[in-house]
């Protein structure tokens, strides 16, 4: 996490080379395209503040925890943010194969945010981590215990967690969807100017294994 903290410049720097396709994205949400939104020093100085006083916890915690939420009442959310946020799940995976080449195509590397809806549309993909940081941020700021109504409910779809049939599917999902726009974004960032080159092969994932699950937010229907 630190480590991504000290990369925000690289991130700042790509996502303004890439301002035209960031914008369309704000437009969906109804915000003003301003700097500010191609930054993530809101998220950080919020997450170094968490690591004063957690760090111990963040260190121990294994990967794969995840936790549940409901759907946003309106008036909770911005304009148009609650008719964005639905049912589905947001997950952060880790690429294993950790490269320097792949940073070029994703500056969180190795990591991805990916916010999959229930149908399994990708609503937000790596490239957005913004907005899904700013829906994980909405949904989750404040809450200290877990809703133990919609845990009884994710349980009793589970069968306690041994059906998961549902959300593994919507797992493939998001990472079929990260493989497939990665090698897009890849093969045009060689034409964005004389600096462009090619991720090699080696930097570049093929499938789920070459990903670890670090955490997930399961959004069902509000209550």
């Amino acid at each position: 996490i630190e480590d991504l903290v000290k990369n925000d410049l690289t991130f700042r720097q790509k996502q303004l080379m890439k301002l035209k396709d960031e914008i369309l994205d704000l437009e969906e949400m109804d915000d003003s395209v301003s700097l500010s939104e191609f930054t993530l020093d809101d998220f950080r100085i919020e997450l170094m503040n968490y690591l004063e006083s957690n760090k111990r916890e963040l260190e121990d915690a294994p990967f794969g925890l995840y936790s549940v939420v409901s759907t946003p009442e309106n008036s909770l959310f911005e304009k148009n943010l609650s008719e964005i946020v639905r049912p589905g799940v947001i997950f952060c995976l880790k690429h294993k194969n950790k490269s320097d080449e792949a940073s070029q195509v994703n500056p969180l590397n190795p990591y991805f945010l990916v916010y999959v809806r229930d149908n399994g549309d990708v609503r937000y993909r790596y490239t957005s981590v913004k907005q899904i940081l700013k829906i994980f941020q909405a949904l989750c700021s404040g809450r200290k215990q877990a809703i133990e109504e919609l845990c009884d409910i994710f349980n009793s779809q589970t069968k306690n967690g041994a059906d998961m049939s549902k959300y593994d599917e919507l797992l493939m999902k998001s990472v079929k969807d990260i493989i497939a726009h990665f090698e897009k974004r890849n093969i045009s960032n060689l034409f964005s100017g004389r600096d462009g080159k090619i991720v090699p092969g080696t930097a570049k994932a093929t499938g789920a294994d070459d990903f670890e699950l670090v955490t997930w937010l399961v959004i069902m229907e509000g209550k």
